[in-house]
């Protein structure tokens, strides 16, 4: 078996391909991404599975949400010292 993709339009799940599974298959469905992170014009893509995948435009789309400020990691405390095994 293999992972597959779909959309979720009308209140139902539109598979990316066929499938061959018996029925009475058990699936898992976890979303992988928010309506607000998908414009119209991405909304047909499929769904990258690397970075390199993402369609065009779209980190920058994302990028410009977050703002123009740089991005700040919050101090993560001292590092844990522990003993050796």
């Amino acid at each position: 078996m293999h992972d597959i993709t779909a959309t979720f339009r009308n209140g139902q799940l539109e598979l990316s391909q066929p499938v061959d599974w018996p029925d009475g298959m058990r699936v898992k469905v976890v979303p992988i991404l928010t309506c607000s992170a998908i414009d119209e014009a991405h909304a047909d893509a499929e769904i990258p599975t690397t970075m390199t995948q993402w369609p065009d435009g779209f980190l920058d789309k994302i990028r410009a949400q977050w703002g123009d400020g740089p991005l700040e990691r919050p101090s993560q405390g001292e590092f844990e010292q522990r003993e050796d095994w």
